[in-house]
């Protein structure tokens, strides 16, 4: 066992600052802590000077390497890609000490969370897993996370101090995730659903009347306010993301004998949108707002030999 460190009560650290590390860094700056961050985009010069700003912006000090970020932190948080979640456990491990707490945020299957803790345990340093289980935007620190792990309840208690809404549900590695992917599972088809629901509907000009069939089965959902909008939007926004997700959710299915290629078919069309959607993300960008999914994503979904019939 490698020997321990000093580790600040008051640092934190964070691997990877995309969409969530910056508004977690933010809460915890506005707490009086200190934040560190890593990201591999640092060495992409097309990368670099946006995550800078975001860094800047929410009081965190960007690192060039991973083991100084680490260095010091007594909590470290990985927040990348779900392709990307053992590799940096992997890294990581090789940088930490006894007295260090690895969170695990990522969205994988509970297997490889389970293989995540071996990696930083073999170091001397704890491993918490945690489930985010909800969109962190508008939510922010406040997003409900699920925790497991023998530290779990200590972690949530702390947590917890800093303004996060978190639950220890396990002592040990792999529920919280199941629950999470579980319940993606079901999120995710939906979107996936919705995107082809509304494309062929579209396509046969009977979006209008699909809406209100569904409003009508549904009356609560919000079909007749725009419910189909924000679903495909998500996809368009976050669809990598998801499929990755969602690949790690047929994983899960695979080991304990279940057929995943339902959460399999999912992941392919969050990918599909998702890779349509480089454009349109240009365009929210630039403009503030998704153009209607209607006259944008259509044309870029349909097969290329295939016309919309006369809607008039």
């Amino acid at each position: 066992m490698q020997s321990s460190i000093h580790a600040d009560v008051n640092a934190i650290a964070i691997i990877g600052f995309g969409e969530v590390g910056p508004i977690l860094a933010s809460a915890w700056v506005a707490q009086g802590r200190t934040v560190s961050t890593y990201d591999v985009k640092l060495d992409d010069p097309g990368a670099r000077e946006a995550i800078l700003v975001r860094a800047q912006r929410a009081g965190a000090v960007t690192h060039d390497t991973l083991a100084s970020a680490l260095a010091g932190a007594r909590l470290v948080f990985s927040a990348v890609t779900a392709s990307q979640a053992q590799a940096v456990a992997e890294a990581a491990a090789a940088h930490m000490r006894p007295g260090q707490i690895f969170i695990d945020l990522n969205s994988v299957s509970p297997k490889v969370k389970q293989h995540n803790s071996t990696s930083i345990e073999r170091s001397g340093a704890d491993y918490v897993e945690s489930a985010v289980m909800a969109p962190v935007p508008p939510q922010g620190a406040r997003v409900p996370m699920l925790l497991g792990g023998r530290l779990a309840r200590q972690v949530s208690e702390e947590l917890n101090g800093l303004g996060m809404k978190t639950e220890a549900v396990a002592d040990s590695i792999g529920l919280a995730s199941a629950i999470k992917l579980c319940r993606s599972i079901m999120i995710k088809g939906m979107e996936s659903m919705c995107v082809q629901c509304m494309l062929a509907a579209r396509y046969f000009g009977a979006d209008a009347r699909v809406l209100t069939s569904l409003a009508a089965s549904f009356p609560s959902v919000g079909w007749d306010t725009g419910y189909e909008a924000y679903l495909i939007g998500r996809v368009v926004e976050h669809g990598q993301r998801r499929s990755e997700e969602m690949r790690e959710a047929a994983a899960m299915l695979g080991e304990i004998g279940v057929d995943a290629s339902l959460a399999t078919a999912i992941a392919d069309v969050q990918e599909s949108v998702a890779r349509t959607g480089v454009a349109l993300r240009s365009h929210l960008s630039e403009k503030g707002a998704l153009p209607d999914w209607r006259e944008s994503l259509l044309p870029e979904l349909k097969a290329p030999n295939l016309t919309l019939p006369d809607q008039a």
